[in-house]
């Protein structure tokens, strides 16, 4: 009797990949101008964004929150990665199809260096704030946050990876600078973190997460000169205040790197959003503070 030989081959091990999160409101969403970059950064670069980073792949699901009269939350105005599922960074990938966030600076700096080891899951809302949306585990935006996270993560290991967060980057503050918010802004920000903290913790590996925490602008309405974040300085403090009390809390002075909101779009200035230059350094500068959080690249 002769028997077939039957040949096995072994199980292919998942590829270990770095994940990093980008959250927060308007300008973590991304409501920068594409149009604007020719002009602001020369039309090489235009075209480099446009055409996007194969080698560094996002998840992202951008809202919009608005508040009616009688008190009702509702979102809006979404704009998500096609199927749910990761896709190239490129232009477009803010709160519309014409606007971008951080995850263009972000793509910009890592995409050599890190391709394809680096995946962004972004899940961000404009308009909303601190304490009403996110602090609150039982609230609809921590929630749905939450979920999106593990859902791309679970994506991630279905697509053969082994995928581990490295780090939170965080842009918001804007919706709490004002009276009745910022004064609870620090205890906020640790009790938001400690639950985020608690609640991925079986997809950070055997780390505490890093939370990569910008400063918001002193941006002033460019018709009255009014402040348009009353209290920016009072959050502000409080984010230093939260990153001073741990290495794995980081805090990004953006004003003493120069971010600005008052070129853009020309002719009728947006002063609550980044200008172009401004948006992709806001990438740039998140990039190289969790960079000493991620995998080490072998030489």
């Amino acid at each position: 009797m002769v028997f077939a030989s039957i040949s096995c081959s072994p199980k292919k091990e998942p590829t270990p990949v770095d994940v990093v999160v980008i959250s927060g409101q308007s300008n973590g969403v991304g409501c920068t101008h594409c149009s604007a970059i020719s002009r602001a950064m020369g039309a090489s670069k235009y075209y480099e964004y446009n055409d996007g980073y194969d080698t560094i792949k996002i998840a992202f699901d951008s809202w919009t929150k608005d508040v009616k009269d009688t008190g009702e939350v509702l979102f809006y105005s979404q704009n998500k990665s096609k199927d749910e599922n990761f896709v190239k960074v490129m232009l477009g990938q803010g709160n519309s199809l014409s606007t971008f966030g951080p995850e263009i600076g972000i793509a910009e700096s890592m995409h050599e260096k890190y391709a394809n080891k680096l995946f962004l899951i972004k899940y961000a809302c404009g308009a909303s704030n601190l304490k009403d949306d996110w602090v609150k585990k039982d609230s609809k935006m921590y929630g749905r946050f939450i979920k999106y996270i593990q859902k791309q993560m679970q994506n991630l290991e279905d697509m053969g990876y082994k995928p581990t967060i490295k780090a939170m980057c965080w842009m918001q503050g804007e919706g709490d600078a004002w009276e009745g918010y910022y004064q609870d802004y620090y205890d906020n920000t640790k009790e938001f973190v400690t639950n985020l903290r608690a609640d991925l913790k079986d997809l950070c590996g055997d780390k505490e997460m890093p939370f990569i925490d910008a400063g918001i602008n002193k941006s002033q309405d460019p018709k009255t000169g009014e402040l348009l974040w009353k209290y920016y300085r009072q959050v502000n403090e409080a984010k230093k205040q939260f990153a001073s009390e741990s290495d794995n809390n980081i805090y990004i002075d953006t004003i003493e790197a120069g971010l600005h909101t008052d070129q853009e779009p020309y002719g009728d200035v947006d002063a609550a959003h980044y200008d172009s230059e401004s948006q992709v350094l806001l990438g740039k500068l998140f990039a190289q503070n969790f960079e000493q959080f991620l995998t080490p690249i072998e030489k």
